[in-house]
């Protein structure tokens, strides 16, 4: 019984304190760690024509983290509060969870605070001047856990490793025109649609290795996930 105890505390522990979360973050880290990082290369926001809308959801993995902190950026785009902290979207989205971004222009009719359908905990607005404005996205990772060394990029809870990089949620979006009703969609480069577990290594590198009829291979633990 004292051992289940120790096991249900130290997952709670695992979930709640090791995920790091978006509270008092104002601005995207300055990363070039590749599973801190996704990319879509092209946004825009025109006054009476279109707009952006993302969405980042948390499919709850088994390989995850229940809370992941994100930062969604317009990149190249001149927003309301032009500086860093005013052209982002900060928020954490937990296990089964979906955030929805909108790069918009300032005086959209519809998508704007006043309009209690845009004003929830996961819906998020990245207002920008009234001028047509084109650009691209970046989301980044709250945690730095993922550029740490190999064997620190997850926490056990129970017996199963968790990861909280970009690669165990999945961000899609689409450039959307109102007038017709129509748009083109988004690719986010970094995200678990662009996740691989592939590749090999020997088993038992060491001896093993430099023995080959008494080398196996297994596939690298964790790639595409750290």
């Amino acid at each position: 019984m004292k051992n289940i105890k120790q096991l249900i505390l130290f997952a709670l522990i695992g979930t709640l304190y090791f995920a790091p979360v978006a509270s008092g973050q104002t601005q995207a880290d300055d990363t070039r760690f590749s599973s801190r990082i996704a990319i879509s290369p092209y946004a825009q926001a025109v006054p009476n024509d279109s707009y952006t809308f993302i969405g980042v959801s948390h499919p709850s993995l088994d390989t995850a983290l229940t809370q992941i902190g994100v930062v969604v950026e317009a990149i190249g785009m001149t927003t309301t509060v032009n500086n860093a902290a005013g052209r982002a979207a900060i928020f954490t989205v937990d296990a089964g969870e979906t955030h929805r971004i909108f790069i918009v222009n300032q005086s959209n009719a519809t998508i704007n605070s006043s309009n209690a359908s845009f004003t929830d905990s996961r819906t998020h607005l990245i207002p920008t001047i009234d001028s047509a404005q084109f650009g691209a996205v970046r989301v980044t990772s709250i945690s730095e856990r993922p550029s740490l060394a190999a064997g620190s990029r997850d926490v056990t809870v129970g017996s199963i490793p968790k990861f909280d990089n970009l690669a165990q949620l999945s961000i899609w979006g689409i450039v959307f025109i109102e007038n017709s009703g129509t748009g083109f969609a988004m690719e986010f480069i970094g995200d678990m649609q662009d996740s691989t577990i592939g590749g090999v290594l020997p088993n038992g590198v060491g001896s093993d290795a430099t023995d080959p009829q008494n080398s196996t291979t297994f596939s690298r633990p964790a790639r595409g996930l750290n």
